[in-house]
């Protein structure tokens, strides 16, 4: 077995030399640093012990063991000490007895170290921990976002941000920052406190009306943020971006904190400072501790407070040209946009596409050609995509490899499973409900990954058209880019991403079909015998090559 330890997630992949006779995997944990010990649980049933279990119970693992060769761990919290002991167990399904037993001991990472602060939040109001715990529970029109249903949804995206703003203590400090959606009040108090200790505060806020006509309002982006800033009393924080070019977005969410003029740390990411963004759809608030990184950004910013077109951009950002190697360059790499070509978008493509171990991506608005082509090539190694929703019609994602697994956002209506409780969404969101992160990994269980994250979603646009950044994060020389910090933001990353994906996975199983060939295998229950293990073992099958992957055994 092997343990891939986050910061609120721990991934196990496991393994069998033999599967004869397992009945599936109990797992007990222990947290020394809590002192408590439990056997984790999950849901489906042996059905000759439980044939109808009640909507929403989970059951011990030791009682219903795992049958899978993945399992994550969705309870840890960061910065605890475990001991994971999982069990082989066989058996009468009534009385299953222990077969065989592998533990590992795991520290999970803190949420921020000073080098790199990394928080998801939940992104999965439609769970069934979400029905458990909050069964009912309607967020309203202004919910107050101290009630523990939204203080579980943030996971602590919400309170970082919120604490990263609070570092801004007096007049020798500043916030620089620039933002598409600026409608969170909370956020927008939180600058306004800043500035009244006498920090400099001033964002770059989207102020662009795209719509085709003057008799059309369908793009109400800047028109909310303006009644935001307004309700607020934050007008003389923002500048508003509306140089010409109706048609690119300023989609940044970047804010640099600088002390005395320096700038020593950047908060980016996916998140847009909105309810939606921290309390619905998933989101990634990354906090890059590093003064050149932080420097880059703080540039950035400078150049749309000068109004720069984005002609004027582009010239910026294609000089010098962006280094294209595969692999990417040792360290972290800030790639801004517009840019007078799509080089950057084919070069993600080529970072994807030179994987030795694996790759995984997500997509809010689906998956670019670039990368289209890429997974249509077969590269027997394992590659996932995640994405909001199902593409249309000429934008699927390739079949031709088997190796691709895709999954998409859904979650399970009333009545979709027997035994699973019905869930529901918050409303915060309604044109992007589940997956917002923009988040490309390659080799993350290497000791050599490479990870993208940032506001672009790695399309035409996003390249060539709209204001956006993205990190670039390889192995390198600085503290930033030490082959800890790397390891330790791609496990991060790489847990969070496989949370989500199997959570969206499940519930496109309700289904009754698999996600990628529509071919229908659903079950409630376990199986009785050790027949369920066999398809991971078929040679040279998607399930075998995941089983090795994860678990490191080839």
């Amino acid at each position: 077995m092997r343990a891939i330890a986050g910061t609120h997630t721990v991934l196990l992949g496991l393994d069998l030399a033999d599967p004869a006779g397992s009945l599936g995997f109990a797992i007990h944990r222990v947290d020394h640093t809590e002192g408590e010990c439990t056997w984790l649980r999950a849901m489906k049933t042996f059905p000759s012990v439980v044939p109808d279990p009640a909507p929403g119970s989970d059951w011990s693992t030791r009682d219903h063991p795992v049958q899978g060769f993945q399992w994550g761990d969705y309870s840890a919290k960061p910065g605890h000490d475990y001991t994971y002991t999982v069990s082989s167990l066989g058996g009468p399904p009534a009385a299953p007895v222990v077969l065989a037993s592998s533990a590992v001991r795991v520290s999970t990472e803190v949420e921020d170290d000073g080098v790199h602060g990394v928080w998801f939040n939940r992104g999965v109001a439609g769970s069934q921990a979400f029905a458990r715990r909050f069964g009912g529970w309607l967020p309203g029109a202004d919910p107050d976002e101290s009630d523990p249903a939204m203080v579980w949804l943030s996971r602590g995206l919400a309170e970082a941000f919120l604490a990263f703003v609070a570092r801004a203590t007096d007049a020798d400090w500043s916030l620089h920052g620039a933002f598409y959606e600026l409608t969170w009040d909370a956020g927008l108090s939180a600058l306004a406190d800043a500035r009244d200790r006498g920090a400099e505060v001033r964002l770059v806020v989207h102020g662009r009306d795209r719509d085709s006509t003057p008799d059309v309002n369908d793009d109400r982006t800047a028109e909310a943020a303006h009644a935001a800033v307004a309700r607020t009393g934050t007008e003389d924080l923002v500048i508003w971006r509306d140089v010409a070019n109706r048609s690119a977005l300023h989609h940044h969410k970047f804010l640099v904190l600088a002390h005395h003029g320096d700038p020593v740390a950047v908060w980016t990411g996916s998140t847009n400072l909105t309810r939606g963004a921290l309390y619905g759809h998933s989101n990634v608030g990354h906090l890059v501790h590093h003064r050149e990184v932080a420097g880059a950004y703080r540039a950035e910013w400078q150049r749309l407070v000068d109004g720069e077109t984005t002609q004027d951009l582009r010239v910026v950002h294609d000089e010098p040209p962006l280094a294209t190697p595969v692999p990417a360059d040792p360290g972290v790499t800030v790639v801004m946009s517009p840019r007078s070509s799509l080089a950057a978008l084919h070069w993600y493509a080529d970072l994807v596409d030179a994987a030795t171990s694996s790759a995984h991506l997500t997509g809010a608005f689906g998956l670019n050609k670039v990368f289209r082509d890429v997974l249509a090539v077969d590269r027997d190694l394992v590659r996932t995509v995640l994405l909001d929703k199902v593409p249309p019609p000429g934008q699927r994602i390739p079949l031709t490899d088997p190796d691709v697994r895709l999954s998409t956002g859904s979650h399970l209506s009333a009545g979709s499973l027997e035994q699973w409780a019905a869930e529901r969404l918050t409303g915060f969101n309604t044109h992007v409900r589940y997956i917002h992160t923009k988040i490309i990994m390659i080799d993350p269980l290497t000791d050599d990954p490479t990870l993208l994250t940032g506001s672009a979603n790695y399309s035409d646009a996003s390249t060539f058209s709209n204001e956006e950044n993205t990190l670039v994060i390889r192995t390198g020389s600085t503290l930033a880019s030490s082959g800890r910090a790397v390891r330790r933001v791609a496990d991060i990353y790489l847990t969070e991403y496989h949370r989500l994906f199997m959570h969206h996975v499940f519930r496109a199983m309700a289904a009754r079909q698999d996600v990628n060939s529509g071919a229908a295998h659903w079950t409630g229950h376990l199986d009785e015998t050790d027949a369920w293990s066999a398809r991971y073992y078929a040679p040279g099958s998607w399930r075998e090559r995941q089983r090795r992957l994860f678990a490191g055994t080839g």
